[in-house]
């Protein structure tokens, strides 16, 4: 009768969504290392479904994690690879 069970615990779908699962226990979270100096870690993100506003509707983000400095670049949606990091040098350099 204990194989049977198993086997219809094992098996079964509404059994396997509410059966608790053992979880290694957690652990402390190990913050990211602190930047030395400006220009180091720069984040880069893009604010999208914005109002179009002459053919630009997507914000290029970038902060700088060090100084905590923002900058922000209209562009669009259909920006490619090379255009984006064209942006970024015109930005940052």
């Amino acid at each position: 009768m204990k194989e049977y069970i198993e086997h219809y615990v094992h098996t079964c779908v509404k059994c396997q969504n509410t059966k608790l699962v053992q979880i290694k226990k957690f652990k402390l979270y190990k913050p990211l290392p602190i930047p030395s100096g400006p220009f180091e870690s720069v984040s880069m993100d893009f604010m999208t479904c914005l109002l179009k506003w002459e053919r630009m509707n997507v914000i290029f983000v970038m902060v700088d994690k060090f100084l905590k400095l923002a900058k922000f670049a209209p562009t669009q949606t259909n920006a490619t690879t090379v255009g984006t990091t064209k942006l970024f040098f015109d930005m940052w350099v």
